[in-house]
């Protein structure tokens, strides 16, 4: 059951928001927004309530009619108390969009009220339709009878009469408030909300003023600067198709790119630094698909952020210069940003010996074995289903069948894929990943820090990852176990829950049942499936997974092999409270990557199998059909 929220909970939210800015950036608010605070502070509590109502609907343009809320008494009231604040302006909005959003019985009633006050149609050649005809029209025939007819200025006139439609004025400066407390794009005020559900449960880690993003008036200008030229990019036509896109305005857009400060140099800001390149990139990425591939690597070579060798690569082989493609392509194997640098560049490398008419090198393919299962379909694994959710019977299927098999020693097989691996290590280093780190937090509904994908988030806490990875190699995995209990639920990006407490009570008891071994329902037990891990693998192969899994924590945490089979050998026994008793018996683990008809290998796939098996953990391919 879901709480139910307080009737102004979006008022305190919101509230929240601007004091949070004031008490982490209030030394370099300029007039606007230091404006803003006072005058939302002096409004009546209807008008506040509406505001952030407003804010948080779909605009720009908003019609009195459509607004209705229960704690709100007074509306108009309201809505006057805000233009007199000049936080919002009394606009006619545009045409297109006007027509777009009026449901069609909006549009109806207006034409039909419209047309009956005419004797005769504006254009006398235009068809002249009775109520019950235009009722039967089609949305888009409404607008087209409208404009034939004449009578679209006064549809106009009666959708948007004078002071009936109005938007939030440049006074209304939420956005730049929004930025300055999540200190991201991707968050807004509904974050808030998630929160208040309780379907996030954040860590409660620091966000003083010491760690914040932006320390002078002009980093947070860039902010807002950088913001804008992203939505510039996302709304105005400059991702959509080739065709859509003009030259021209693409050529405005990539000289405000030329013009940025260097943030890196100027101002020693990463994020900003980074948000700038993502831009680049965008840019760059745009005029390659237009085809204006030398104008692409110039923009490209703005940047050294991945992909921008990779792309340059390929606009080098599009313009007919293989050798110095291939050079470059030989750097990223030598001294690869990222593993997938280094995995594009294999292939680059080998098609670009081709284009030359050199002997390509024999192609990586990992060592690892695979073998073939047959398996009756069910009425479970039947049905119409997409790709996707076939993907998924193909995988359970498989882990049912290796359970079961007979003849085998007591073996159960999980469907896990990328989640365990991926909350081992969150479990392992929680502490570290939530560690006040300047610029890592901005705001309480983190569920890691902003560099956790980037290239620094290493090197910032290289002493303390160290000291984690010598515990483990020291077989210490006791900060696992402490973790779980300590953090269980709290929204970690590394940590998936479910997985211990459904799964392994689901698919586990399959093995285990039959001798009389069940879950521990108590929420303080170690779920078996963790259990079964720890004992599976010891403290230092797990310092050399994490190890591996750092030098690209993007990449490497994806790719693993879809099933863990668990064996297990010597008596195993109960305890009294009908929890399993691990301490006596020898665990161990191999992993299945399954594919079905059709399905191949991923590069991140093959790497993670040929890995495990070179490191003494046997890693195999399923290759799964079904018995007609």
């Amino acid at each position: 059951m879901q709480p139910e929220l307080p009737v102004y909970y979006y008022l305190n939210n919101f509230n929240t928001m601007l004091q949070g800015v004031q008490h982490r950036y209030g030394d370099l608010l300029d007039e606007v927004e230091l404006g803003f605070i006072n005058t939302f502070s002096a409004l009546g509590e209807d008008a506040q309530c509406l505001l952030v109502r407003l804010i948080s609907r779909k605009g720009p343009w908003f019609c009195l009619t459509q607004l209705s809320y229960i704690e709100i008494t007074d509306i108009p009231a309201a809505i006057s108390e805000l233009h007199a604040r000049k936080l919002i302006d009394y606009e006619q909005p545009d045409t297109s969009w006007l027509m777009q959003k009026s449901t069609k019985a909006a549009l109806i009633k207006a034409l039909v009220a419209q047309d009956s006050s005419q004797s005769e149609p504006v254009n006398p050649e235009a068809s002249k339709l009775d109520s019950t005809a235009i009722k039967r029209l089609k949305k888009s025939e409404l607008i087209e009878y409208a404009q034939g007819t004449g009578l679209l200025t006064r549809l106009l006139a009666g959708l948007a009469p004078e002071r009936h439609w109005f938007c939030l004025s440049p006074k209304a400066a939420y956005r730049r408030f929004e930025l300055l407390y999540f200190e991201r794009m991707s968050q807004s005020l509904s974050q808030f909300i998630l929160a208040d559900l309780g379907i996030h449960n954040f860590e409660g880690y620091s966000t003083s003023i010491a760690s914040r993003s932006f320390n002078t008036r002009a980093e947070i200008e860039g902010l807002y600067t950088l913001s804008r030229l992203y939505q510039e990019f996302e709304e105005g036509a400059l991702s959509g198709k080739h065709c859509d896109i003009g030259i021209e305005k693409f050529d405005s857009f990539c000289q405000r790119l030329t013009d940025l400060p260097d943030f890196a140099k100027e101002a020693g800001n990463e994020k900003l630094q980074r948000m700038t390149q993502g831009l680049w990139l965008m840019a760059a990425r745009q005029l390659e698909r237009l085809g204006h591939f030398e104008r692409a690597l110039a923009l490209y070579g703005n940047t050294e952020r991945p992909p921008s060798r990779e792309r340059r690569a390929r606009c080098l082989n599009k313009l007919g210069r293989d050798d110095e493609a291939l050079g470059l392509v030989e750097l990223m194997l030598a001294e690869p940003l990222e593993e997938s640098e280094r995995l594009v560049a294999r292939r680059l490398q080998k098609s670009l010996h081709r284009s030359l008419g050199r002997e390509a090198p024999k192609p990586w393919q990992g060592e690892f074995d695979t073998f073939k299962l047959e398996c009756q379909r069910t009425a479970n694994d039947e049905g119409p289903e997409g790709e996707e959710s076939n993907a998924q019977r193909v995988e359970q299927c498989a882990a049912r069948h290796l359970s079961t098999m007979q003849g085998e020693p007591l073996r159960l097989c999980v469907e896990v894929e990328n989640r365990l691996f991926c909350s081992l290590f969150g479990l392992a280093f929680w502490d570290i990943i939530f560690a006040d780190v300047r610029g890592a937090f901005a705001n309480p509904y983190q569920s890691r820090p902003s560099d956790m994908y980037q290239s620094e988030f290493y090197p910032r806490r290289k002493q303390a990852i160290a000291s984690r990875l010598a515990a483990l190699a020291s077989g210490d995995t006791q900060m696992i176990m402490d973790h779980f209990h300590q953090k269980r639920g709290i929204t970690n990006d590394w940590v998936h829950w479910p997985l211990f407490e459904d799964l392994s009570l689901d698919l586990l008891e399959l093995g285990l049942i039959e001798l009389g071994i069940t879950n521990s329902q108590d929420k303080d037990a170690m779920p078996l499936l963790l259990q079964l891990a720890l004992k599976a693998f010891s403290g230092a192969f797990l310092e050399k997974l994490f190890r591996q899994m750092l030098f690209d924590l993007r990449y490497y945490r994806a790719g693993f092999p879809d099933l863990i089979c668990f064996h297990l050998t010597n008596e195993h026994q109960a305890t009294d409270e009908g929890s399993p008793s691990l301490a006596d018996n020898r665990v161990t683990a191999e992993l299945i990557e399954v594919k079905g008809p059709g399905d191949a290998l991923r590069d991140n796939q093959t790497v993670w199998l040929d890995w495990f098996n070179r490191n003494g953990v046997k890693a195999s391919v399923c290759y799964l059909s079904w018995l007609d």
